[in-house]
């Protein structure tokens, strides 16, 4: 499905806009039409829109905002203008007429055009918000009479009583850019729909994939070849020339390493050879490039690799990589790459921030990309496990070591995920005990199992969760400084949903996408009225809350629209206004420091103030 935008030149367009997209729109092209005055903040949450066809400054802006965006230009040509300076004529008889609009050339027609319509032109250049104010107090000063105009400075005309014609487009003018915009839209469903199918296939090796173009440029890469080569950590790595990624690398028909389709090269990626093979990509007519396979060249290495991914298929392991994190908000995206230079480190991290930010996500990837991502990845969540059940969950125990074991014993998870990284959510949930114990696995790298004496050393990388405040955990005796110290190696913290409003429209439409195609539905399409309540929404629940949203209205609606009334029919927008995001409460030490007095001095005040109620 792609998705169109149509922005009406004028409200009064949009009814005719409206009958000619039902008749133009199809199953694969989705199409909108919206007016607005001025600069809105609708500009900046296109992202879901493929195609947008738009008019004189709008059109301007939208080029600016976004450069990689197919965007088609509803622009009027000399009949419209004509048109509006004999309607200008008609109506309010002026000698002197303001044009202002761009000129783009029209310098050489104004003498005819004044002819035509009896009266002197003068040009008012204008190109955005501010030059159409600009242009319309020109005109008042310069003596013109009445201006002939398009929306913008219309507007403003309209706002301070100064005659003005609309310029308007002529339907066939509409019809014209609409059909452009949906040969593009056609176009882009076409090219995306070979990509994911190229996805798909490289994805279903299990060797690492890459495709190149016929100048050895990388177009694709599958999973595995985003982990082998270390993609996550190479920005901009689309499009660029396959020597970035190994000096050994090269493609069919390059000149300075030459090779041929089906040869196969020896190269060491990471201390450890691999085989790479070279695979002539072909066109109707000619070659138009190189698929490169990589595998590991030994055949131990093949047989060990085997036995993990059948111990991977029955045991743990990473679900998502940073391609998972969806992060538009600049500050998001700062924690991003913060994570990704954490996963080259093997120290242990902490990941803090509210329930349902998308820590458990943020530890899967580190994994994903680190040294150990062809190892175990182990998750516990230490809040649902009493004291008792949770040491034997993480430590294991032995035969008959209390009432209700195993008769065979059982391995811990620190033993199952030896190598690899052991994920512990919610760690401020685990008890002071058993905190002494953990402490002296992080600091002795070994185990001991219940009921045993024996020490079993295990190799494990420790990646921690809490949305709890940990220092006051502490103040309060409930957590161990050494163990925290242990534990924050590394560190970060992800900001709530609130924090980062231009995350929740490509949040939601991914996971609306997905949810429908679980059900075996088409996605439905927010409408402009419906981001707009969900960008001032406060989600309090975070991103888990936005899951559970989306779904609700992929189960209940069968529409291919969200509305903003859609929405205040669920409960968490029912009430008359939705909760605006706030910033933090200020802390005693941040309250204190902005007064510039001590915190018992802030508290005595506090005190006092009180008593005074």
């Amino acid at each position: 499905m792609v998705n169109v935008i149509v922005f009406a030149p004028s409200p009064d367009q949009l009814g005719y806009i409206g009958d000619l997209l039902r008749k133009m729109q199809t199953a694969e092209v989705r199409i909108d039409a919206i007016h607005h005055f001025g600069s809105p903040e609708i500009l900046n949450h296109l992202n879901h829109y493929d195609v947008v066809i738009a008019r004189g400054i709008t059109y301007r802006m939208l080029c600016g905002l976004y450069p990689g965006k197919h965007i088609t230009h509803l622009g009027f040509d000399g009949t419209d203008i004509l048109s509006a300076l004999l309607e200008c004529r008609e109506t309010y008889h002026p000698k002197k007429i303001g044009l202002c609009i761009h000129h783009d050339g029209l310098e050489a027609v104004l003498p005819g055009l004044s002819e035509l319509c009896h009266a002197e032109l003068r040009l008012y250049d204008v190109l955005d918000e501010q030059s159409a104010y600009e242009a319309v107090n020109a005109c008042r000063r310069d003596g013109m009479e009445a201006i002939v105009s398009g929306g913008t400075v219309s507007n403003i005309c309209r706002e301070q009583g100064f005659p003005c014609t609309y310029i308007h487009i002529r339907p066939a003018t509409l019809e014209r850019a609409i059909q452009e915009a949906l040969n593009a839209a056609r176009l882009i469903n076409t090219e995306r729909t070979k990509t994911n199918i190229i996805r798909m296939i490289l994805d279903n090796s299990d060797d690492a994939v890459l495709a190149l173009d016929e100048t050895g440029h990388i177009l694709e890469a599958n999973d595995q070849a985003y982990r082998l080569y270390g993609l996550a950590f190479i920005p901009g790595w689309k499009g660029s020339p396959v020597q970035r990624l190994g000096a050994e690398l090269t493609f069919i028909g390059s000149q300075e390493v030459p090779c041929r389709d089906g040869e196969e090269k020896l190269v060491t990626i990471g201390n450890q050879r691999y085989y790479v093979r070279y695979k002539l990509i072909s066109g109707e007519v000619s070659g138009v490039g190189t698929l490169i396979t990589t595998s590991a060249a030994s055949k131990i290495l093949q047989e060990e690799r085997q036995i993990r991914k059948s111990l991977v298929r029955k045991g743990p392991t990473a679900k998502y990589t940073f391609r998972s994190i969806i992060a538009v908000n600049p500050e998001m995206r700062k924690k991003v790459e913060i994570a990704k230079k954490f996963s080259k480190a093997d120290s242990d991290v902490l990941i803090t921030g509210e329930t349902g930010t998308g820590k458990e996500l943020f530890a899967h990837s580190i994994h994903a990309a680190s040294g150990r991502m062809a190892q175990p990845f182990v998750v516990i969540n230490c809040a649902t496990l009493p004291e008792n059940l949770l040491e034997s969950e993480l430590f294991g125990y032995e035969p008959g070591s209390f009432s209700g074991a195993s008769r065979e014993g059982r391995m811990g998870l620190f033993e199952l995920a030896h190598r690899g990284t052991i994920f512990l959510d919610e760690i401020g949930e685990i008890p002071v005990a058993l905190q002494a114990k953990l402490l002296r696995v992080l600091q002795e790298k070994e185990i001991r199992r219940i009921g045993s004496s024996a020490i079993i050393p295990v190799d494990v990388r420790v990646i921690a969760a809490t949305n709890v405040n940990i220092q006051e955990q502490i103040a309060q005796g409930k957590f161990r400084s050494d163990l925290l110290y242990r534990l924050n190696a590394l560190e970060i913290s992800i900001p709530p949903l609130r924090e980062r409003p231009d995350d929740v429209i490509p949040l939601m439409e991914d996971q609306l996408r997905i949810l429908a195609a679980g059900l075996g539905k088409q996605a439905p399409k927010l409408t402009a009225g419906a981001q707009e309540l969900l960008c001032r929404y406060a989600w309090p629940g975070n991103v888990r809350e936005l899951r559970n949203i989306c779904e609700r209205l992929v189960v209940l609606s069968d529409a291919a629209d969200v509305t903003a009334r859609d929405l205040r029919e669920l409960h968490s927008f029912s009430c008359g206004a939705v909760p605006a995001a706030h910033p933090p409460a200020k802390t005693k030490k941040e309250q204190a420091k902005e007064l510039g007095v001590s915190r018992t001095t802030l508290w005595r005040m506090s005190k006092r103030q009180e008593g005074c109620k």
